[in-house]
């Protein structure tokens, strides 16, 4: 009996530890196991995750326009220009550069400014067009810097002039056109234009170098001149020295006339063969298209000779 009864206890006790241990192991897989599973599968969810980035051009931008709002016009451009310099990915750069291109726009002409300006005094027989050609710069560009009010000159007046030492570079991949200006031996970005269209002549290659050959304005279907009274509504381009390449609005679309066909002969009907082809349709106009406004500032910018730069 005594033997019996320890035999009973003896089951029970194991019985006893096998049930613990399962107990105790179901609770270290539920509580440690399975969450310590988890967190791995969330971990590698978020790698897998597309997140996004931080943009580090952000504060620096802010930085910058808040040196601008406190009147520290040439500290904030030139946070500006370093901040496109070292993160030229940060969604602010588009921004930035706009703003770099309003402020050297507004001291290119600004009164207050003298850099590299001088103060013409005019002589007798001195016409703009004489003037703008001797100093490099445009008949636009006096115009504006002198406050003319008329094209009329008369001997002493007094002419600001600021040479125009401005270049082109285009990126056909990015379709921006890209102003430059020559300081000595250096050029820095002087302001970004975006360009509507650039249409390259079949078969061209780039890179490619050419210049400015000609600025041309048309009005009524005739050319006029920088002094013509018509002169600010005329239509404007920039030809180069590469054919194909011109810098212009955008073209506007003509309705092609369309040729009636003509009456069968009473006494031979025509075949279809006989019938005249139709005219071929006018091949798309090529260069580099800018809106109105754009082209207006640079021809006050721009003269001829002026070097052009065409880049992938």
């Amino acid at each position: 009996m005594a033997k019996t009864q320890i035999k009973l206890l003896i089951f029970l006790i194991t019985v006893g530890l096998v049930a613990g241990t399962l107990a105790m192991g179901y609770w270290v897989y539920m509580n440690i196991l399975l969450k310590e599973s988890q967190v791995e599968h969330d971990i590698a969810s978020m790698k897998a995750t597309d997140r996004p980035r931080i943009d580090p051009g952000i504060r620096r931008f802010e930085a910058a326009i808040e040196l601008i709002q406190q009147g520290k016009i040439d500290e904030g451009r030139d946070a500006l220009y370093k901040l496109c310099q070292q993160f030229p990915d940060s969604k602010t750069c588009p921004e930035a550069m706009r703003i770099i291109g309003e402020i050297n726009m507004d001291q290119l002409y600004s009164a207050n400014s003298t850099a590299g300006k001088k103060d013409y005094i005019v002589q007798p027989g001195n016409s703009l067009n004489f003037i703008a050609t001797k100093f490099d710069t445009t008949v636009d560009s006096i115009i504006r810097s002198s406050g003319l009010m008329s094209f009329n000159l008369h001997p002493g007046d007094h002419l600001t002039i600021i040479p125009m030492d401005f270049h082109l570079g285009v990126s056909f991949a990015k379709k921006q056109l890209m102003l430059l200006r020559k300081v000595g031996d250096k050029e820095y970005l002087f302001k970004v234009y975006n360009a509507k269209d650039i249409r390259l002549p079949p078969g061209m290659r780039l890179p490619v170098e050419m210049t400015v050959a000609g600025k041309n304005s048309i009005f009524d279907g005739k050319p006029v001149l920088s002094t013509d009274p018509n002169y600010v509504d005329a239509e404007k381009w920039f030809a180069t020295t590469k054919t194909g390449i011109i810098i212009r609005t955008p073209p506007v679309a003509r309705a092609q006339p369309v040729e009636e066909p003509k009456a069968p002969n009473s006494k031979k009907a025509a075949s279809p063969s006989a019938m005249p082809p139709p005219a071929p349709s006018p091949a798309a106009e090529t260069g580099i298209f800018l809106a109105r406004e754009d082209i207006e500032e640079l021809f006050a910018l721009v003269r001829k000779g002026s070097k052009l730069s065409l880049v992938r």
